[in-house]
């Protein structure tokens, strides 16, 4: 009988743990040119994140995100310049009427402005925090665009999904971490998909 019981135990946990949540799904788009291999650049001005949503679901974890963005150019073995640089050269700079961050005349516009070797725009499309507090998830699509000092576009496409706060871990408790922690994993994952810089 214990034997059984042991048993039955055994099945519940191995069916728990394939019933576990995916923390990350995503559909990648992603197209690189032949020009980034060539130019191997390796400093990158991030610009603002834009937040495309309709009603600025974003807003608030802008910074944040372009924070991470910064943070995790390294990993790709990319060195982004410091925020305030890349503000002082662009405070003039914003995108015109009918433009956003990733529209080609506005990224040549502002290649280039700081030194920068390569220019790393991103813009969020959608950020739904409708399952966060239920389920811990946020469902996403990023677009980003990497173009050259002269505006030459190197590298662009878009990342959709949705992702678990703590990914396989805990997730915080505080509502503005556990969607930090969202953002986090889902543009280290963008992040992935930018070829890696030749040593």
């Amino acid at each position: 009988m214990v034997m059984r019981s042991s048993a039955f135990a055994l099945l519940l946990f191995a069916l728990a743990a394939c019933q576990t949540p995916v923390p990350l799904t995503t559909t990648p788009t992603f197209t690189t040119s032949p020009s980034l291999s060539v130019r191997n650049p390796s400093d990158v001005a991030v610009l603002p994140v834009e937040d495309g949503t309709a009603a600025g679901d974003a807003a608030r974890h802008l910074e944040y995100m372009r924070q991470v963005l910064a943070q995790n150019l390294p990993n790709r073995r990319y060195s982004p310049i410091a925020t305030r640089i890349v503000d002082a050269a662009l405070k003039n700079e914003k995108p015109g009427r009918g433009e956003t961050v990733l529209t080609p005349a506005f990224l040549k516009r502002v290649a280039g402005k700081s030194t920068e070797d390569a220019t790393l725009a991103v813009r969020v499309e959608r950020w739904d925090e409708g399952r966060l507090l239920s389920e811990k998830r946020v469902v996403f699509e990023f677009q980003a665009v990497l173009v050259g000092s002269d505006g030459e576009l190197l590298w662009s496409g878009s990342l959709v999904g949705d992702v678990k706060a703590g990914g396989m871990g805990a997730a915080p408790r505080d509502r503005d971490q556990m969607a930090r922690s969202c953002a986090e994993i889902a543009l280290s994952e963008l992040l992935n998909h930018l070829a890696l810089r030749q040593p």
